[in-house]
């Protein structure tokens, strides 16, 4: 009887293994065929919403491969939202990306310097802005009437200051005023933070490339404008 336990046992055991190990090696194959940045954050995302979400690099392996360094093959300048979590909407794990955000995907000095370190220090070769759908600093900018911000000089009115200035939104309300136009103020001030990031010298020299993305919380859906 105790024989028989054990041969069971054994066989059970064979069986979880082998499924594991059939599981990881789907997962390399599926993270190794896409060796094209794009294309990895575009199949990430389609698993995704797909619901087929494969977790790659989220487990203590993955801690200790990076404990002495990182290798990101992408850049993402995206915004604060909690909605919007690039590890979780790419399908990514640790190591993978480098992520930088703020309420509006906006870019500063700070921003910029940790584009230009992973670019310079990390050999990173895409850069992602990632704007997204229902964004509440767009909504601020949006809902701000007559320069309101300017009387209240507390933090979140920067926010939206920045954004007034920003020349493709300024462009984009002459051509329809932005209390209509709440998709392109979005649309605007991806492209603004886009050709900051493309005209830095460091970007131009290491011949980078920097692609506008939008996201719809509605979906989950990860679009390339």
């Amino acid at each position: 009887m105790k024989t028989k336990i054990a041969i069971l046992v054994l066989i059970i055991f064979s069986i979880v293994s082998c499924k594991k190990h059939h599981e990881k090696k789907m997962i390399d194959a599926e993270i190794n065929k896409n060796s094209n940045p794009i294309e990895q954050l575009n199949s990430g995302n389609q698993r995704f919403i797909s619901e087929k979400s494969i977790h790659p690099h989220q487990n203590k392996k993955s801690v200790l491969a990076n404990q002495n360094g990182q290798n990101p093959f992408a850049v993402i300048i995206t915004c604060s939202d909690s909605r919007v979590s690039p590890e979780i909407v790419f399908d990514q794990g640790i190591g993978d990306l480098f992520v930088i955000r703020n309420a509006g995907n906006l870019i500063s000095d700070i921003d910029m310097g940790s584009i230009e370190y992973a670019v310079e220090h990390l050999d990173t070769k895409l850069v992602v802005v990632l704007g997204h759908t229902e964004c509440g600093a767009i909504k601020a900018y949006i809902n701000d009437k007559d320069g309101a911000y300017k009387k209240h000089f507390n933090h979140i009115d920067n926010i939206v200051e920045t954004i007034s200035q920003e020349k493709e939104e300024i462009e984009a309300d002459k051509k329809t005023p932005k209390a209509t136009n709440y998709l392109g103020a979005i649309d605007a001030n991806i492209k603004h933070s886009l050709k900051l990031i493309q005209d830095n010298p460091i970007i131009k020299e290491h011949k980078i490339k920097v692609v506008p993305m939008l996201y719809d919380v509605h979906t989950g859906k990860v679009i390339q404008l």
